[in-house]
């Protein structure tokens, strides 16, 4: 099978021909339908010199994490799946540290490889994933469902976080309206009564806000970022640059959560944000809640802009990621 694999550290990926892989004790084989692209992959392929701890990667190893496809062939001692069964593949935990117990699998103490993080991802014809990784699809096509498990989750776990501070009068700020603030819009205005603002510096970024329902998209500028005028903020770019912006638009008590991995630095101290106002990060999101976004995706609130690319496209693919030319998200087609 066709598969894009990394072979040294900041060397390129190849597209190469490898076997079919077979399904481990509690693993399953997922003929792949479709694999989202993202930022992280870059990050990988680009500028990572080894393994981060926590996740072991032993190269080569396929790229991808944004997986949705069909069950192909259950390892040993799987029972209860139909081969056929649309799913996704998410984070595993290891099911019974505290925060796994408490539902937070992505929160785990004990993660360890995750598929295209560690494990050969799904930028190739079929992937194996652990059992325990999986969420059904009951009616999406499990290709534009493949985004949802880090682009749109991501977000959601972001947005769930505000979403109880949130009344009607309430204002939120998106700070960046690509792969995951687009859904962020969406998100926000299928479970929450407030008005969504959303900033970018790319007008087409600003266009596709307003068609997913912003009520305003304003381009990132000083003058358009009035202070104190937010109840939350959502930065999906995470530069020093826009963190200290949401900290000026943060009202008091208002909730800023950075999601994007700019490694921005940001100087907390004595009236960095005003009283009450509270600076968080996120990671990932929960199988409750990516079950949730399916669920809303499924019954039209939510719809993942998606422009799709075939897998011997994927380097064309990755090069307009990185030129910032694709909005929503890329969906690499095996």
């Amino acid at each position: 099978m066709k598969a894009y694999r990394l072979f040294e550290w900041k060397q390129p990926a190849r597209l190469v021909d490898i076997p079919v892989p077979e399904p481990g004790p509690g693993q399953v084989r997922i003929k792949v339908a479709g694999n989202g692209i993202c930022a992280s992959d870059l990050h990988l392929m680009h500028e990572w010199e080894s393994s981060p701890p926590h996740l072991h990667i032993e190269l080569p190893m396929t790229i991808g994490h944004e997986v949705g496809g069909y069950l192909d062939k259950p390892g040993p001692g799987v029972t209860g799946l139909e081969p056929g069964q649309a799913v996704v593949v998410t984070l595993s935990g290891c099911g019974h540290c505290y925060y796994c117990a408490r539902g937070w699998n992505n929160y785990c103490l004990n993660k360890g490889a995750q598929v295209g993080m560690g494990l050969d991802g799904g930028l190739a014809e079929y992937a194996v994933a652990p059992v325990g990784a999986l969420v059904p699809v009951p009616s999406m096509d499990p290709a534009e469902a493949a985004p949802f498990t880090d682009a749109g989750l991501s977000s959601f776990h972001a947005v769930k976080r505000i979403a109880p501070f949130l009344t009607g009068g309430s204002t939120v700020a998106v700070i960046g309206v690509g792969g995951l603030g687009h859904l962020a819009v969406q998100e926000l205005k299928a479970i929450t009564p407030a008005k969504v603002i959303a900033y970018d510096l790319n007008e087409a970024s600003l266009e596709l806000a307003k068609e997913v329902g912003a009520d305003e998209a304003l381009k990132s500028e000083e003058t358009n970022m009035e202070k104190m005028s937010m109840d939350a903020v959502l930065d999906f770019v995470g530069a020093g640059a826009t963190i200290a912006q949401a900290a000026k638009m943060i009202r008091p008590v208002g909730h800023i959560v950075v999601i994007g991995r700019g490694a921005g630095v940001f100087e907390f101290k004595h009236n960095a944000m005003p009283y009450g106002a509270m600076l968080s990060t996120t990671f990932g999101g929960t199988k409750a809640e990516l079950m949730e976004l399916i669920g809303l995706a499924e019954s039209g609130y939510i719809k993942p802009h998606i422009t799709k690319f075939k897998l011997d496209e994927v380097e064309k693919a990755y090069e307009m990621l990185e030129r910032g030319e694709i909005q929503g998200r890329g969906v690499i087609i095996p």
